[in-house]
């Protein structure tokens, strides 16, 4: 949750929205550790931490679509051009699925088999293909003009 933390603070410039990040990991980070002191064992799969992390980040890649519909200055460069944009649409997207799909896990059973293993396995492959779009579309602003 640190590395997401420092990510999203470093690409949303808007001050107010850096404190909720800064809030918003700090009470994270103390929610892990309050988990795995009292709540659920280390070996355990630490589902509430996980579930708050993944609430956290589709806030995070929320206001971040946010500063770039909403910035008075213009986006530097094409959204589509710039690796972060890739990055934090494939995270919006990664977990915002996936913890949906973990909290309504017993329902995908079909013929005694459990069908979230496949989902969540098509849902880190999309997160991995945005991770290279962005790569592969990247433009530096010293390219672009």
């Amino acid at each position: 949750m640190l590395c997401f933390g420092v990510l999203f603070h470093g690409i949303v410039r808007h001050p107010v929205k850096r404190k909720v990040i800064i809030v918003g990991t700090a009470l994270n980070l103390l929610f892990f550790l309050i988990d795995l002191l009292f709540v659920q064992d280390i070996s355990f799969l630490m589902t509430y931490p996980r579930t708050t992390m993944s609430i956290s980040l589709v806030i995070y890649s929320l206001l971040f679509f946010h500063e770039i519909v909403t910035s008075d200055s213009g986006y530097d460069i094409n959204p589509v051009r710039n690796a972060s944009f890739w990055i934090v649409t494939g995270i919006f997207f990664f977990y915002l699925s996936s913890t949906l799909t973990i909290i309504f896990w017993n329902y995908f059973v079909v013929n005694n088999e459990y069908f979230g293993t496949v989902m969540l396995r098509v849902f880190a492959f999309i997160l991995y293909s945005m991770y290279i779009a962005g790569i592969l579309l990247h433009k530096p602003t010293d390219e672009i003009r």
